[in-house]
Order: structure tokens, then sequence, then C-alpha cells
């Protein structure tokens, strides 16, 4: 995978978060169950110790995501071969 397709990745993934986060203050000012709903989740990760933990698992399923696309998507195929071993007797 060249490097530019990597940029290209991550900067769909963090504008995607972006994205994300821009809706959930947005949606605040629904009228109604919705809006009330919204805000609450976007207070709820706001919050000083959960929007640290919610950023860092945020990260590492971001990592993990790309790593699994990767490894289903890849052109090589490693194998170990491992040299028969001989029982001394």
């Amino acid at each position: 995978m060249s490097n530019t397709h990597q940029l290209r990745y991550s900067l769909f993934i963090i504008g995607g978060v972006i994205l994300g986060i821009i809706s959930l203050w947005a949606g605040r000012f629904l009228p109604g169950t919705a809006g009330e709903v919204l805000a609450r989740i976007f207070h709820i990760l706001t919050t000083p110790i959960i929007l640290e933990a919610s950023f860092g698992i945020l990260g590492i399923v971001i990592v993990m995501t790309l790593a699994h696309y990767n490894e289903k998507n890849a052109d090589e195929w490693v194998e170990m071969d491992f040299p028969d071993e001989k029982k001394d007797g």
C-alpha cells in the first residue's frame, strides 16, 4: 500500500470521526426526544475522563480495523517452513 493511499485512508477516518462529533453536537438542537438523547450522549462523551478514554478506545479500534482490512487484502502470504527435525535415537 502506497503512502498516499494510507494518507487518504487516515484522512477519511479522521474526517469521519470529526463529522460524527459535529453531528452529535448539532443533534443537540433537534426538538423532542432525539435532541435530548443526542445532547446526553454528547455531554457524556465530552466529560474529561471519558473523553480521553473514548478517544483512546476509538484509536485502538481504528488501528485494529485498518490492520484487519490490510491483512485481508494483502498481496503477500508468508508461510514459515520448518525443516523436519530428526529425532536422535
